[in-house]
């Protein structure tokens, strides 16, 4: 709402600025015209009322071509009078009606007071003359002569300061015309003091220039618009309008063209304003077909378009003396076109299209200007004296004023696109920003997903092929490591049956045999089923979070008191500073499963126990290493070690190493593997260092961590 106040205000003030240049002052006082060729001027202050037209009766001499000498001289007595301003085109000289070409005389007597300067206005007058004032010839354009071949045409408005000889002054004016349909004097001379012509002069020319500039500029915006947007041809049409009638500015009014290119061929020049008219119509059916496609027919379109360019190849193509003659019906034909004109722009506003009210406004003002000048330049209005028009119409320039409000108008319907073109590729831009944001996070995520899936993937075919080797060596194991078990319960089983055994006791030792070698098959069975779980990540491991110091104590706890019950000696190593960091300790956590854990621990001590004897010991050490990022706990025994060679394959299953710690009764040959399977499960590394005959150390590594853990869950895994 208070969008459309300001624009509606903003509006009122431009075209009321506009009017303001346009409208002269209103004028009270009757106006005093000429009677039977005398103007009594003498009750007229031109200061305080202003300047005079010189209308009226003026004697009229047709077909005589006088000077003021030859008024005085002869006493020729004036037997013929004719208004002015008119053509002389159908007055009746002794009872003929005369035509538009021919010569004659204008006087005028004008009482005015003799003791002030006076300047007079001449306009154009159809299409050459010669101006005396008190028998001083003052002004003259063309050349004036009693045939077609004597006369040259011309218009050029003028000024022209004369002081009375007496309190009657004398206006002669000689007339010819043989270039153009209508002659005589077609509009108003004009009367005032030096310097109220001079101003009159002066602001009529500076609002022509302005006019002209304004339209001038705007047609070349209008080109520069087309060139960058040519799809849109309304622009086109625009600027090819507004060029035309900004050149007929400069051709009629003050003719300032004239006065800068004086000998210019009036022929040319009435032709260029001409056709700016006939095809000046046309043109704005064009934009407005353009702009309006739905309320403009086809038909009526082309129809004007057919008819104004056949006006224009026909000016074109004849001199002024004939295209003229045929103005009055392309006169008629514009304002019945200007009037559906008219109607389908009210149509579009009635539709409610974007920018109609604005143009239909300007719209209005351009065809009731255009309507203006058509009027006065028409054959009805000219060749009749006292028309009731004449009261209204007073200028035939209006078109271009009318023009430049419609410009405005188009203007405001242009910034009013572009700035909804902004607002539209603002609000687009935002979008697009948003959209490729929101891309570029679905790309993102997306590619989160498809890494997740690669790295689930790449897992799973780990995963895979664990499996697979795991069954192949599961294979492979119950192949061959089973197979000796398996021969010697045969064995047994056969020297039973077969009769070798046949004492009680031994048949008994035997079968005692056959149940210790199943148990072990079913032990090693079972340790390979696990060792091939964890290979394969299919046994899922029950992780817990546990504080360092509660897990330290709770294994320190389980095997010193396993170690009392044995002959060997137990020893453990905290980390350095360990006591004295309360704070420190309770803020690291490792992620274990606590049974597999134990199981570790088991193998290793274990293993560890079993080669070892009674006056060895075994160290049970606890470090944190890497910045405190990992857990390192160590198992240690001074007892008979292992060599070298054997080192690099003392966690490969069923490695039995004759010389190394795997001869041990019962031994699965499988235990450090699984050992091995359980740290790297839980991301941790185990090693072994040792010296054959000086004991073992092995170690391993659990990730810490400083996250916090709910006590519930502390409990649970303890």
């Amino acid at each position: 709402m208070k969008k459309s106040i300001i624009k509606t205000n903003i509006i009122i003030i431009c075209l009321t600025i506009l009017f303001t240049c346009m409208i002269s002052p209103v004028e009270a006082k009757e106006r005093p015209e000429a009677i039977s060729g005398l103007l009594d001027l003498t009750n007229w202050d031109f200061k305080q009322d202003g300047v005079l037209s010189l209308d009226g009766q003026w004697e009229f001499y047709w077909q005589e071509l006088l000077t003021p000498d030859d008024l005085n001289k002869t006493n020729v007595i004036a037997t013929e009078y004719i208004n002015v301003p008119m053509s002389w085109n159908k007055q009746k000289i002794n009872n003929d009606q005369i035509s538009g070409q021919g010569y004659a005389t204008y006087r005028l007597l004008i009482n005015t007071p003799s003791d002030k300067l006076y300047g007079i206005k001449v306009p154009r007058i159809f299409t050459s003359y010669n101006l005396w004032v008190d028998d001083k010839l003052v002004a003259s354009n063309g050349t004036i002569g009693s045939t077609q071949e004597e006369t040259v045409p011309q218009y050029l408005p003028q000024v022209k300061y004369f002081k009375p000889n007496s309190d009657t002054t004398e206006l002669v004016v000689q007339v010819a015309n043989f270039h153009h349909r209508s002659g005589g004097i077609l509009e108003s001379l004009q009367i005032g003091t030096d310097t109220q012509i001079s101003d009159l002069r002066t602001k009529n020319i500076a609002l022509e220039l302005f006019l002209f500039g304004s339209l001038f500029i705007i047609a070349f915006y209008h080109f520069g618009l087309f060139l960058f947007r040519t799809k849109d041809k309304s622009t086109l049409f625009f600027g090819v309008f507004s060029l035309l009638i900004a050149l007929r500015t400069l051709l009629v009014g003050e003719i300032y063209f004239i006065y800068v290119f004086p000998n210019f061929s009036w022929e040319i020049a009435h032709k260029i304003q001409t056709l700016a008219y006939y095809m000046g119509v046309p043109l704005i059916f064009l934009f407005l077909k353009s702009i309006f496609p739905k309320e403009f027919s086809t038909k009526v379109v082309n129809t004007v378009l057919i008819v104004g360019f056949s006006f224009s190849f026909l000016v074109l193509l004849t001199p002024a003396i004939i295209f003229t003659q045929f103005n009055p019906i392309f006169q008629l034909f514009s304002i019945v076109a200007l009037f559906y004109a008219t109607w389908a722009v009210f149509t579009a506003c009635y539709k409610k299209r974007e920018g109609a009210y604005l143009i239909g406004l300007g719209v209005i003002f351009l065809f009731l200007f255009t309507i203006n000048d058509i009027i006065y330049l028409s054959v009805v209005f000219n060749d009749s004296a006292n028309h009731f028009l004449r009261n209204i119409i007073v200028t035939n320039n209006l078109s271009s004023w009318g023009l430049l409000i419609f410009i405005f108008t188009q203007s405001l319907v242009l910034a009013s696109k572009f700035s909804q073109s902004f607002t539209r590729a603002e609000f687009m831009k935002e979008e697009l920003q948003q959209l490729n944001e929101g891309l570029e996070q679905k790309v993102k995520n997306r590619t989160y997903a498809l890494e997740n899936s690669k790295k689930d993937l790449e897992k799973a075919y780990k995963a895979l092929t664990k499996s697979e080797k795991s069954r192949q060596n599961l294979v492979q194991n119950i192949s061959h490591d089973l197979r000796t078990p398996l021969t010697s319960i045969r064995g047994y089983v056969s020297a039973i049956l077969d009769g070798l055994v046949k004492e009680p006791e031994k048949q008994q030792k035997y079968l005692n045999k056959v149940i210790d070698k199943t148990s072990h098959l079913d032990h090693l069975v079972q340790q390979l089923m696990d060792l091939s779980r964890l290979e394969s990540r299919q046994l899922k491991l029950d992780f817990k979070q546990v504080p360092i110091d509660l897990l330290m104590k709770n294994i320190i706890e389980k095997y010193s008191f396993d170690f009392k019950t044995s002959n060997g000696s137990f020893q453990v190593n905290y980390p350095l500073n360990w006591e004295s960091k309360t704070t420190y300790k309770e803020n690291l956590f490792v992620l274990v499963d606590i049974m597999q854990l134990d199981r570790v621990l088991t193998n290793l001590f274990t293993n560890a126990l079993a080669h070892t004897q009674n006056d060895d010991q075994i160290t049970l050490s606890f470090d944190l290493i890497a910045d405190n990022k990992k857990l390192l706990i160590a198992v240690a025994d001074t007892g008979t070690g292992i060599c070298t060679e054997d080192l690099p394959h003392i966690f490969e299953r069923f490695y039995m190493a004759e010389k190394a710690r795997q001869q041990v009764p019962k031994n699965s040959g499988l235990g450090l593997a699984i050992s091995k399977e359980i740290i790297e499960y839980h991301g941790g590394q185990i090693w072994v260092n040792s010296k054959l005959g000086q004991g073992s150390k092995f170690y391993f590594t659990l990730p810490v961590s400083s996250q916090d853990i709910e006590k519930g869950l502390l409990s649970n895994a303890l």
